[in-house]
């Protein structure tokens, strides 16, 4: 089954970290399909007393301009794709007039799309940070949604392996199963699993992740339980990664904040991570 991304892209260098990180990842592409979307901005309002026949005249010329470059856009960053080693046929570009923020699009059409996952370049972070201050963006992130998330703010092909971080959430098992998904085709990355201090050695949450993991069919050799949370288990990771070259840090997100933008930002690992982490990607299931 070939594992499908949407992958949010701008006019902006930053946003093209998603797509080289997905390509940096796998290495067989033929299995890859992404959907690069754009949502368009905007063009001025324009006020109802001001509405003349050159004034719509001049809204539609905006309107058709934005469209016009947003598609160059998408152009320009499938090319990329292309260079990047993914497939061009595999490749579909979608653009959005925006309809919330660029994020609300991005989660809307996450949710409506059934993507594996939405990966968010490093302009994502920044894109998050902005909907706190809209209201309706807001609305979107606290309905539920199933989808995880990757923010990739750099991408390094020699890195690999996913450090999988563990406490017994619901949250954490939908990441688990995750992992074991994306991972069931690309045997070129391990698993390691770091257990939160809240699970016992013998805590039959373990075997969960354990059975989680070999049902997507990854063999015993390709996962293990490697760390044992300490006192501050973010700072604690990004400690393993001054040593450890993983690709990407996975993790439900907990917290008993009232939404999800909160919660992101807030949980007790999340937020760190999700500030500070550079150096490899962020995989969150909300």
């Amino acid at each position: 089954m070939d594992r499908h991304f949407l992958i949010a892209v701008s006019n902006q260098k930053s946003a093209i970290f998603g797509i080289r990180f997905v390509a940096d990842f796998f290495t067989d592409k033929s299995l890859i399909k992404s959907t690069l979307f754009y949502s368009t901005p905007k063009p001025p309002a324009v006020w109802e007393e001001e509405k003349t026949l050159q004034t719509e005249l001049q809204q539609k010329d905006k309107e058709q301009k934005i469209a016009r470059e947003s598609l160059q856009t998408l152009e320009s960053a499938k090319k990329e794709s292309v260079l990047m080693g993914l497939l061009p046929e595999n490749i579909d570009l979608k653009v959005q007039p925006q309809e919330f923020s660029k994020v609300g699009d991005i989660i809307h059409e996450g949710e409506k799309g059934s993507y594996d996952a939405v990966v968010l370049g490093r302009r994502g972070l920044s894109m998050i940070e902005e909907a706190f201050e809209d209201s309706v963006s807001r609305s979107i992130f606290n309905d539920k949604f199933t989808f995880p998330l990757w923010l990739c703010r750099s991408s390094d092909p020699s890195r690999q392996n996913v450090l999988l971080y563990v406490d017994g959430s619901p949250s954490s098992f939908q990441m688990a199963d995750h992992v074991g998904f994306v991972l069931a085709l690309e045997d070129r990355h391990r698993v390691d699993l770091m257990i939160s201090s809240s699970l016992s050695d013998d805590s039959p949450e373990i075997d969960r992740y354990v059975e989680i993991l070999k049902s997507h069919g990854l063999p015993e050799d390709r996962f293990q339980v490697r760390w044992k949370e300490e006192i501050n288990p973010a700072r604690q990771i990004l400690k393993i990664l001054d040593k450890e070259p993983y690709a990407a840090v996975a993790l439900g997100r907990t917290g008993k904040e009232p939404n999800l933008l909160a919660r992101l930002f807030r949980g007790p690992v999340c937020s760190v991570l999700f500030s500070e982490l550079d150096r490899a990607a962020l995989w969150l299931c909300p």
